[in-house]
């Protein structure tokens, strides 16, 4: 009997949106329900989201604590969604969201539960942007990001956030979608570069002494305090370790003595 292997699934481009809610895990579980279907009434809601699904061109994925929005053939249809959705959210601030866009491929495929999925490098890129952003985000892949930039109404919303390393050491080209009514114009914390650490005087370097100097002066006489304070600076900024006793008892003269009464 012949074995028919599966057919290979199509490779598409898609565009998808992937959201979720910051801070969901730490909500009550009763709260996490509710939450999570008041921001699925805000998505089901939406013009994109209704066109789409009326077209039968979107793919929808619920991940716990949000969802993925795959859009075909309408590149814009995905932006759309993610603006309408922002702006819906603005009288909702009891559910903070954070958005990523991609465009990629992606397969069509059944999930365990034989409903319709994608698998690809287009659905997991968009988490990694996402996963980039804060609360209030709507990034952007660089790579939809170019295509957008073509057109005049996106355009001027773009804003280069430079790279952002994700999962495996990958890095993105993000970019910042916002205006006044919509986004986070902040820049996201995975992008801010670390505070450098002040290092503390016991762990800052310190050069090695090139020796030893001892500043003796005339026991009973009245040092000439400018002038030795002179001397002791120039010595230790050259590496000197200088040595004053302003109580040394043996003084000059008293060493002079000594040496002469050596020689009776």
């Amino acid at each position: 009997m012949p074995v028919y292997a599966p057919a290979t699934p199509e490779l598409e481009i898609a565009h998808v949106l992937f959201m979720d809610i910051v801070g969901y895990s730490r909500l009550m579980i009763d709260q996490q329900t509710g939450t999570l279907n008041q921001f699925q009434e805000v998505v089901r809601g939406t013009c994109a989201f209704g066109r789409a699904e009326a077209r039968l061109d979107l793919i929808r994925i619920p991940t716990g604590d949000g969802m993925a929005l795959v859009f075909f053939r309408d590149m814009e249809a995905a932006v759309r969604c993610a603006v309408e959705v922002g702006q819906r959210l603005r009288s909702l601030p009891e559910i903070p969201l954070r958005m990523g866009l991609h465009s990629g491929p992606v397969y069509r495929v059944a999930d365990i539960n034989a409903a319709e999925n994608v698998a690809g490098a287009g659905i997991n890129m968009a988490q990694r942007v996402m996963d980039c952003g804060d609360a209030g985000h709507i990034l952007v892949s660089s790579t939809l990001a170019e295509n957008l930039r073509q057109l005049s109404a996106w355009s001027p919303l773009l804003h280069d956030l430079g790279t952002c390393e994700v999962k495996h050491g990958v890095r993105l080209h993000l970019y910042n979608l916002y205006r006044d009514d919509v986004g986070n114009p902040e820049l996201p914390e995975k992008l801010r570069a670390p505070a450098a650490p002040v290092a503390s005087a016991a762990a800052l370097p310190t050069s090695p002494a090139r020796g030893r100097v001892a500043l003796v002066y005339r026991r009973h006489a009245q040092p000439d305090e400018h002038l030795l304070g002179v001397l002791e600076g120039g010595l230790r900024e050259q590496g000197f370790d200088v040595f004053i006793d302003r109580h040394l008892t043996v003084g000059v003269e008293g060493r002079a003595r000594s040496s002469g009464n050596c020689g009776r």
